[in-house]
């Protein structure tokens, strides 16, 4: 499989969902071979993730009281995030003018952007730098290392400050963590069309 990082794919669900690897290979598998499938797919997968991190929102909150309006508005950002990269690496499938793709690619960033709006906003460095050092594949390692130590650094931060400060150390907390972290992973894999140098 091509794009979508099959790889990262293959990592991330032996970390969190090995017994669903062969399955989510598949899917993806079949999805590139379908590329008209890809937008909805990242619809509703968008809408699956923006669950999970309002979920996880309120889960550190320790004022865990949210309005329908602001959670349909969390839950819908994410979506049209999903279909925006969907449609991001579609798009880069065939062969088009620098233009072209630096226009579509513009649209990935700005149709990014709006997951870091208020509260999201203490994670733009991270995944920022994170998905830079990631997917900048013709950059120069030691550039790449350390945006990737920078976005380690950001990311750290922000689980003292909004995570450990609050809650402490046990069981529940590294729960927290944990959920933070695969969230933290699924946007940045989302984010390869837009910002790879190449599919």
């Amino acid at each position: 499989m091509k794009s979508w990082d099959l790889k990262s794919v293959q990592r991330f669900s032996s970390l969190f969902f090995n017994e669903n690897k062969e399955r989510l290979v598949k899917l993806f598998t079949y999805l590139d071979q379908h590329l008209k499938l890809l937008v909805p797919f990242g619809f509703f997968a968008g809408l699956i993730l923006g669950g999970i991190a309002r979920a996880w929102m309120r889960w550190i909150s320790d004022d865990p009281e949210f309005t329908w309006s602001g959670s349909l508005g969390i839950v819908i950002g994410f979506a049209i995030f999903g279909a925006v990269q969907a449609f991001v690496y579609s798009f880069r499938q065939r062969p088009r003018s620098k233009s072209a793709s630096i226009i579509v690619r513009s649209l990935g960033v700005i149709f990014s952007l709006q997951l870091f709006i208020a509260a999201g906003a203490i994670m733009l460095p991270s995944v920022l730098t994170a998905s830079l050092a990631r997917w900048r594949t013709n950059w120069k390692s030691w550039i790449r290392i350390v945006l990737g130590l920078a976005s380690l650094t950001a990311w750290l931060v922000i689980v003292k400050s909004e995570i450990l400060d609050t809650f402490g150390w046990d069981i529940i907390t590294l729960g927290r963590i944990l959920l933070f972290a695969t969230i933290y992973i699924v946007i940045i894999a989302t984010l390869k069309p837009t910002v790879s140098d190449r599919i």
